[in-house]
């Protein structure tokens, strides 16, 4: 086959029709929820008969497809690809899934982001990038272990996670105040965890300190289950809560489906049909 040579963004890439050819009948397979016969993918490939069917012949031998057999045979995905795909994905680590979106979400907002994890019964904060605008500096460290309950990471952290975790994080932790804004009761908690569940984000007005606003999405892993948490920090000085609902908690949501389908799930934030609603309330 002659090899050709296509202009992108003033680079040379080089093209081979055959192997785009065999990832988008993949691609189709995978998205498809009923099997397909030869006429249907040449339909969506826009190719001939000929051409699908020798690939699918190939796929087929590899166990990467399945033929479903009849007058007129039909094809679905196997799951052989999936033992090969989830080995990286499976070792890919959550600050290194995070690395792009995050560092797009930090230049995006300019304002103070964070990545965190559960480790023990407090929020593990694994990265830290201050605001590029103005001259005051969040205390906040990678490496630094904060209370859960009081906290947007925390929050969410907490309200993805079983209720017995969030039973041993009260118990072990007390939910001590922090400011006069902090939530203090089991019930309150639990309240505010439904409803971070409810819209896909979570909220921490001047609950951690005063004078500090933050919000946060979750990050869910190649089974679906919370990988981490993402959010941005700002200060109350300059931003009012609609604000921060209005213009940083899609970026950030967006930041966080990001680096979810990095890391191979399919689960992703609330719709912004949530966060429409939030800003009417």
């Amino acid at each position: 086959m002659k090899r050709e040579t296509i202009e992108r963004k003033g680079k040379p890439t080089y093209d081979a029709p055959a192997a785009r050819m065999v990832i988008r009948l993949v691609e189709v397979l995978c998205e498809s929820e009923v099997p397909l016969g030869v006429t249907e993918l040449c339909q969506r490939l826009g190719s001939n008969a000929n051409m699908v069917f020798r690939l699918l012949q190939v796929l087929e031998q590899a166990e990467w497809v399945m033929r479903i057999p009849g007058v007129n045979p039909k094809y679905a995905m196997g799951l052989r690809p999936f033992h090969y795909v989830s080995k990286p994905v499976r070792r890919l680590g959550f600050r290194e899934a995070a690395e792009h979106a995050f560092r797009a979400l930090h230049e995006r907002t300019r304002q103070s982001c964070y990545l965190g994890l559960i480790d023990g019964t407090r929020t593990l904060l694994i990265e830290h990038l201050d605001a590029l605008e103005g001259d005051i500096r969040l205390n906040a460290q990678p490496g630094g272990r904060y209370l859960m309950h009081c906290a947007a990471p925390g929050k969410v952290l907490l309200a993805y996670s079983d209720a017995a975790f969030v039973r041993r994080v009260a118990a072990e932790e007390g939910l001590p105040a922090q400011t006069p804004r902090t939530i203090t009761s089991a019930s309150a908690l639990a309240s505010e965890l439904s409803r971070v569940r409810k819209r896909g984000y979570a909220l921490d007005m001047e609950e951690f300190a005063k004078g500090l606003y933050c919000c946060a999405v979750p990050v869910f892993d190649v089974e679906n289950g919370l990988a981490g948490t993402v959010g941005v920090s700002v200060l109350a000085l300059y931003w009012t809560r609609q604000q921060l609902v209005r213009e940083l908690v899609p970026v950030v949501m967006a930041a966080a489906d990001s680096i979810s389908e990095v890391l191979g799930a399919t689960r992703r934030c609330a719709t912004t049909h949530t966060i429409r609603k939030e800003r009417k309330g």
